[in-house]
């Protein structure tokens, strides 16, 4: 391992920010969701059963996996998003930036490793929170998810990786911004935008909703989009990647 990826996989291994946000987007976004469900099977006419009616497709797995797919469009983003300003902002915070340029290590080598890693970490915490989502479900009286469930999960498990993949051009903005604020604005940015053009009709076009859009599907009420659509997030994902390393190559020191 070079340099560069064993200082960043240190870092990232420490931080207590990475691990209160693995712990979170792992376990809350399940329970939420299979609280949902237990609020909608009550079928009580109290204000939170019938929110929770309102809002998933159904019972069993496909109201539990519908109302999943909607916390977690959002919370992935904005979970790794968090992460991802962190792990570049935190440079410029503490001033450790300044180093950087003193160091024989690049700062794109620097930069790439904090990419990868990320990138690694985002995919890994998506898996581990559908792992967490199946033994919820089977651990909380669900049973097994049939064929048809199993397809959802499938879906479910593209928007977890997703998801997690369109928080990674927050890097460019906590580089550019130099620091954890301008990471949290283009964070909300990138969220209100997805809400606003899915109710606008757009989010089967739009990079940081089409996949929500096309995980949801027609049973939410959401058009019907094709896989090729889903290729606009890793041109994205990719695009913002070389940005940032751009960035880290030609930046001068603050």
């Amino acid at each position: 391992m070079s340099p560069a990826y064993a200082v960043e996989a240190l870092k990232l291994r420490r931080s207590r920010v990475v691990q209160i946000a693995t712990l979170a987007l792992v376990v809350v976004p399940p329970a939420m969701a299979r609280g949902f469900l237990a609020a909608a099977e009550n079928a009580g006419n109290d204000p939170a059963s019938l929110k929770a009616a309102a809002m998933l497709p159904g019972l069993g797995w496909t109201g539990y996996l519908g109302g999943l797919m909607q916390i977690y469009a959002t919370a992935g983003v904005v979970g790794v998003g968090i992460v991802v300003g962190w792990c570049f902002g935190r440079e410029y915070a503490d001033r450790t930036v300044v180093s950087l340029y003193a160091s024989a290590t690049p700062r794109e080598a620097v930069a790439t490793a904090k990419l990868a890693l990320l990138t690694v970490w985002a995919v890994g915490t998506g898996l581990a929170m559908v792992a967490a989502t199946w033994l919820l479900g089977v651990a909380t009286g669900l049973g097994l998810p049939d064929a048809a469930d199993a397809r959802v999960l499938v879906r479910v498990l593209a928007l977890a990786v997703l998801s997690g993949l369109l928080a990674l051009p927050v890097a460019l903005a906590a580089s550019a911004g130099r620091g954890y604020l301008p990471a949290v604005g283009g964070l909300l940015v990138l969220v209100v935008l997805a809400q606003v053009a899915t109710i606008a009709g757009a989010g089967d076009w739009w990079p940081w909703s089409v996949a929500a859009v096309w995980a949801m599907g027609p049973e939410a009420g959401m058009p019907a989009v094709a896989e090729a659509r889903l290729l606009v997030v890793p041109a994205v994902v990719v695009t913002g990647a070389l940005l940032t390393v751009r960035w880290w190559r030609h930046a001068e020191v603050v």
